[in-house]
């Protein structure tokens, strides 16, 4: 009787192992779907459209509904696509700000962003940046152009947020560091390793 009883129980016993494994194996697969389709990335696109007021600011609307800071340039002058951009100067040099969440670091950012610099002035120093930020703990900007069109350079700009303990939040915008007027469209910034389906649009 006691080895019949022992031999049921390993028999249990694997036939519990092999589930586990087949479940583990399953949850393995749909992870893997999940983040082939996306579900650990957001993308967020913002060209410049869409303005919202509120009390004595405007902000640009992404189309998933992010706010952008600094939508004081906004300007029908030149567009990469749709009617606007926005003109930063050197009176005006932030534009097309978006604030993220305090990072827990090794979050991943890609951001582009299409630029255009209208040459006015005989001073060549400075350039079109666009620039990731956590307070004074991280900085990063980005000239380097990838693409060129019509006129319009893309410049892009990759991040892995290092692992610390932070403050601040996250902060991705345009830097015209130029003596002339420079143009910015068409911002794209994809989040990764990011539960976008648990979090709300800001």
């Amino acid at each position: 009787m006691t080895a019949i009883t022992s031999e049921t129980k390993n028999k249990t016993l694997i036939q519990l192992l092999r589930v586990v494994l087949l479940l583990a194996l399953v949850l393995y697969i749909v992870f893997r779907i999940m983040y082939f389709l996306g579900f650990f990335m957001e993308e967020i696109n913002c060209g410049a459209e869409k303005v919202v007021s509120k009390e004595t600011k405007e902000f640009l609307i992404s189309d998933n509904g992010y706010q952008f800071d600094n939508a004081n340039g906004r300007t029908d002058e030149k567009q990469f696509e749709g009617k606007y951009s926005v003109k930063l100067t050197p009176d005006n040099a932030f534009g097309m700000s978006i604030t993220f969440d305090v990072p827990k670091g090794g979050e991943e950012f890609e951001a582009s962003v299409w630029c255009f610099e209208n040459v006015t002035s005989t001073d060549t120093s400075g350039w079109a940046f666009i620039v990731a930020t956590v307070g004074k703990d991280f900085w990063k900007g980005e000239i380097n152009v990838s693409e060129r069109k019509n006129g319009w350079a893309k410049l892009k700009l990759k991040i892995i947020v290092p692992a610390a303990n932070y403050n601040d939040p996250v902060v991705i915008y345009c830097w015209n560091s130029t003596q002339n007027a420079v143009y910015f469209d068409n911002m794209t910034i994809k989040r990764k390793n990011y539960w976008k389906f648990f979090k709300q649009a800001n």
